[in-house]
């Protein structure tokens, strides 16, 4: 009977105002899906057309289909080091700093001491600083105290102490947890790092893995970082410096760039399959706070 009168109010609740509003919704998602997928199915055409047919009329579907980019791109080009070192990266700052912006981000959400709020804030406005801003500083701290320059160490080192971002989207998820289950574990004579490693860890998986695959994109896209230490280094280059070495001064191969571009996806585009459930869900319930 109860069912009977839910489902009673939410077709009451249809009216005419809500399917356009539905059809609206819907048809703004779709175009905005086109709007982005058009690049890609662009760049993914262009990356199977032969250098010959390039400046021929464009078709979605070339003819004949032509690997000869791949080819020359994997032979001329150690992708697959560029690859490896990528990973060795962006490891350390994924998971240790994953994991450092969790622990403040419980400490803010479910610890009281003194200064809180302000410490909170503070981190909070580093967020609004453009990276330019701190760029040449860095640059000089790497080069001139540490002298790391030619090595990793200033793509992996900074990223180990985590970001206000993860710190404060993992915050709003934290709090959306029920304080029940910490209090019952503190009765129990649980230390707070107990709590956190066996009960807010389990439950917090979808928003770690939200945070994992953003960090993932973030390292694992970046130029500018590779290009000033690591730049002079081949054999230490990331996917995005051997991506970007397809162009030169004097010529621009546009097929053997879109090859590059779509081999450089892949790896971003199949943890996004492989994890996407976890991610909207992270995304869905720290929006509910």
């Amino acid at each position: 009977m109860i069912l009977n009168n839910d489902l009673k109010r939410k077709k009451k609740k249809r009216t005419p105002q809500w399917y356009i509003g539905k059809i609206v919704a819907y048809g703004v998602l779709v175009i905005t899906g086109i709007l982005y997928l058009i690049p890609f199915l662009f760049a993914l055409s262009t990356s199977f057309t032969s250098p010959a047919n390039i400046y021929q009329d464009f078709q979605w579907i070339p003819k004949p289909i032509d690997l000869v980019n791949y080819s020359k791109f994997f032979s001329e080009h150690d992708i697959v080091r560029a690859f490896i070192n990528t990973i060795l990266y962006v490891s350390p700052p994924i998971l240790v700093g994953v994991m450092a912006s969790a622990l403040a981000a419980y400490a803010f959400a479910r610890i009281n001491f003194k200064g809180k709020n302000i410490v909170f804030y503070c981190l909070l406005a580093t967020i609004v600083i453009p990276g330019v801003i701190t760029m040449v500083p860095s640059y000089v701290l790497f080069t001139n105290f540490y002298r790391w320059t030619g090595t990793p160490l200033p793509i992996i080192i900074p990223g180990m102490f985590g970001s206000a971002m993860t710190m404060f989207f993992l915050n709003q998820f934290f709090k959306t947890l029920p304080k029940e289950l910490e209090e019952a574990a503190e009765i129990d004579g649980m230390s707070k790092i107990g709590i956190f490693f066996k009960i807010i860890l389990p439950l917090s998986v979808p928003a770690f893995i939200t945070q994992i695959i953003l960090s993932f994109n973030g390292c694992y896209n970046d130029y500018l970082g590779p290009l000033l230490y690591l730049g002079s280094s081949p054999k230490l280059w990331t996917v995005q410096l051997v991506v970007a070495s397809t162009q030169t001064a004097l010529y621009s191969p546009y097929t053997l760039m879109m090859a590059a571009a779509i081999t450089a996806l892949l790896p971003t585009l199949i943890l996004y399959i492989f994890c996407q459930k976890y991610f909207i869900e992270g995304i869905a319930m720290t929006g509910l706070k």
